[in-house]
């Protein structure tokens, strides 16, 4: 999904001003007062490790991606951390957390409600008895605007500068990202194309998904990120 763009994210969204210590510390808060005395956390779609930076200081934390890219960022971001390639709809560990959270909008990568619901039975898998299970979703599909302008993000250190130009748009429940990134160095300047396809899933779809994978507790909070919820449920106490 980030072809030839991993190296370059968080470089973007640092200059977009994204907060990952705070927004790891809000949800330190929110699984701490589910599942009070949470000491382990799964991050599926975990990208280059940002958010798991912070967490590792509260959890023994594992991260699952499905693109090499992101999780070759995330090991060089924390060498020794444990981070592991697979589908979010599939993968299987074989072995329980007490959290397990998928931030960041990334569950909008799915293509319809049966992926979703897949995706949402696999990650709650992994949760313990009592454990927390935390989903940010992609935008709201009321609060999506199609009047929305070309946006243009610079940032730059000391081995790249990168300026990325986006675009996006919909088509039914389907939004396109189209990401179009010049990216200089002392190796020259490339043209790179990330298009990232999402589906506007509605609240009723996440929630539903989430009572189909056995959660209790349901809830739908503010996200990190406007006109985007958290939902957030519990497994059953056996």
């Amino acid at each position: 999904m980030f072809h030839g763009t991993a190296h370059v994210y968080d470089l973007l969204y640092e200059a977009a001003g994204k907060d990952y210590e705070a927004e790891s510390a809000d949800l330190h808060a929110l699984i701490q007062a589910r599942t009070p005395g949470a000491a382990s956390l799964l991050d599926v779609a975990c990208g280059t490790g940002a958010h798991l930076v912070h967490l590792r200081q509260w959890y023994e934390a594992v991260g699952v991606d499905v693109d090499p890219g992101m999780l070759e960022q995330a090991r060089h971001r924390l060498p020794g951390g444990e981070f592991i390639e697979g589908d979010m709809r599939s993968f299987r560990l074989g072995r329980r957390f007490d959290a397990v959270s998928c931030l960041f909008s990334s569950i909008g990568y799915l293509s319809s409600v049966h992926d979703l619901d897949d995706a949402v039975a696999t990650m709650v898998s992994h949760l313990r008895a009592g454990g927390v299970f935390v989903l940010d979703g992609w935008i709201r599909p009321d609060a999506w605007t199609d009047q929305s302008p070309t946006h243009l993000l610079t940032a730059s250190d000391e081995n790249v500068t990168v300026a990325r130009m986006s675009r996006s748009r919909r088509q039914d429940d389907k939004t396109f990202l189209d990401m179009h990134h010049l990216i200089g160095s002392t190796n020259g300047i490339e043209h790179v194309v990330d298009v990232h396809a999402m589906t506007l899933f509605t609240t009723e779809q996440y929630e539903a998904s989430l009572r189909r994978a056995g959660l209790i507790g349901i809830e739908t909070v503010e996200g990190p990120m406007r006109d985007r919820d958290r939902f957030v449920g519990v497994t059953p106490l056996r």
